[in-house]
C-alpha cells in the first residue's frame, strides 16, 4: 500500500479577523501569521516527506478564506515537483466547475511530461462552499451540470488527447488536440472525490475510481464508498481501489497525543464548519446539495464537528498503526494519505509528529495489501 501525506496550508487562526473583516467591521489589514509564511512551512514539510520515504504528496484547492489558500493544486504540485526528487504527487481535489476543462487536461498532460518516471494522481470534485461558488461566479445551483460534462471532457482528452463535436449546455468543442501529445491513456490516474450519495452514483455507473475525502466523518464515509462499490459491481464493473485521506496524529505518549487531538482536529473541525457554512441552511435551498442539509439539519453543530474528526488515527506509533490497518482494510484502499499540519498547529509540532510516524508507522503501513471492495 502506498503512503502519502497531504499539505492543507490553512491559516487557521486568522478566522476571526477574516469574518469580523467579511461582517465590514475594521479589522488589522493583514493576520498575524503571513499567508506567505504558511505556504514555506508547508513547502519545508513537503521536502521532510520527501526525504522521509513517502510515496506521494497531495494537495487541495479552495479560494478566498483562510480554511486553506491554494488556489491552484497543479500549479503548486508543479512547483513541488521541482523541489522533490522521489514522491508522486496529487490533487486533492481539482474542483471541475471553477475550471475550463480543456485546461485541466492540458495542465495535467503537461505536468505529467514533466514528471519523468514519477506519476500525477488526478483526484477531481464538485465543490461545496458557497463563497468559492459566488467568488468564481458560478452559480452554484449549476455544479451538478457542470461538473458532469467536465469530467467528460476531461476523460475524453485524457484517454485520446483529443475531442469533436461536442455539443454541451456549457462548452462547445468542434475539433480540438492536445499538445504535449499523450504518450499513453491517463485516465488510470483519474479520482472523484465520492462525498455525497448523488456523486458516489454518477462516478460508480461510469467506472471513475472514488477518493474519500472524509468530510461526513469516516464511518459516514465508509458506508458510502459500500454503496459506490455496490453501485459499481451492478453496473458490471470489478473490484476497485481507492485512495483515502485522513487526519493524525503521531506521539510518544498517548496522553501527548490526545492533547493534540483534541486541540488541532477540533480546531480543524471548526475551521471547516465556518468555510463550508454548514449551518447555514443555504444548503437545503441549492440544487444538488440536498444530503449536506439534511446532515446539518439532523445534527447540531458539536456533533457535527465530533462526527468530522472521530475515528481518524491519533496515538501512539503502534496505536496509529492498529488504527490505520483497520481502516485500510475497510475502504480496500491502495493509499492512505495522511494530514500532518491542520487547525493552527505548528510547523515544529507538525514536523515531530511526521517524523515519529516516519521512523516508525510508515514502514510497516507501506507492506500492507488491502483487497480492494
Amino acid at each position: 500500500m502506498q503512503v502519502g501525506m497531504t499539505i492543507f496550508c490553512q491559516n487557521a487562526e486568522d478566522w476571526d479577523r477574516y469574518e469580523a473583516e467579511e461582517r465590514g467591521e475594521t479589522v488589522a489589514r493583514s493576520p498575524r501569521i503571513p499567508d506567505r509564511q504558511i505556504f514555506m512551512e508547508e513547502i519545508e514539510l513537503v521536502k521532510d516527506a520527501d526525504a522521509l520515504g513517502f510515496d506521494t504528496v497531495w494537495t487541495v484547492e479552495h479560494h478566498f478564506t483562510p480554511y486553506t489558500m491554494v488556489t491552484n493544486p497543479l500549479q503548486l504540485l508543479t512547483y513541488l515537483a521541482g523541489v522533490t526528487k522521489n514522491v508522486d504527487l496529487g490533487s486533492m481535489v481539482v474542483v471541475l466547475p471553477w475550471h475550463n476543462p480543456v485546461r485541466v487536461a492540458e495542465d495535467v498532460v503537461m505536468l505529467d511530461s514533466l514528471l519523468g518516471d514519477r506519476r500525477l494522481k488526478l483526484g477531481v470534485g464538485r465543490g461545496l462552499g458557497r463563497r468559492e461558488f459566488a467568488g468564481m461566479n458560478v452559480d452554484q445551483n449549476e455544479s451538478r451540470g457542470r461538473f458532469d460534462e467536465s469530467l467528460f471532457i476531461l476523460r475524453e482528452l485524457l484517454s485520446k488527447g483529443e475531442i469533436h463535436g461536442h455539443e454541451g449546455e456549457f462548452y462547445q468543442i468542434e475539433h480540438l488536440r492536445l499538445r504535449p501529445q499523450l504518450e499513453r491513456d491517463l485516465t488510470d490516474l483519474l479520482y472523484c472525490a465520492a462525498g455525497s450519495p448523488d456523486t458516489n452514483e454518477r462516478i460508480a455507473k461510469t467506472g471513475v475510481k472514488a477518493m474519500i475525502v472524509p468530510n461526513q466523518g469516516l464511518e459516514a464515509s465508509l458506508a458510502g464508498f459500500k454503496s459506490y462499490s455496490e453501485i459499481r459491481r451492478a453496473e458490471g464493473y470489478g473490484p476497485v481501489d481507492s485512495r483515502l485521506a485522513i487526519w493524525t496524529y503521531c506521539a510518544e505518549s498517548e496522553s501527548e497525543a490526545e492533547e493534540g487531538r483534541d486541540e488541532y482536529m477540533t480546531g480543524y473541525a471548526d475551521t471547516a464548519l465556518r468555510h463550508y457554512e454548514l449551518m447555514s441552511g443555504h444548503l437545503a435551498k441549492t440544487k444538488g446539495y440536498e444530503g449536506y442539509a439534511g446532515m446539518a439539519d439532523a445534527l447540531h453543530k458539536d456533533a457535527i464537528a465530533a462526527s468530522m474528526v472521530s475515528g481518524h488515527p491519533c496515538g501512539t506509533p503502534e496505536s496509529i498503526i492498529e488504527q490505520a490497518r483497520g481502516l485500510a482494510e475497510a475502504f480496500g484502499t491502495s493509499e492512505i494519505t495522511f494530514v500532518f499540519r491542520y487547525g493552527g498547529m505548528s510547523k515544529e509540532k507538525a514536523q515531530k509528529s511526521m517524523n515519529l510516524f516516519a521512523r516508525e508507522v510508515l514502514p510497516v503501513l507501506q507492506e500492507l495489501d488491502p483487497k480492494p471492495l
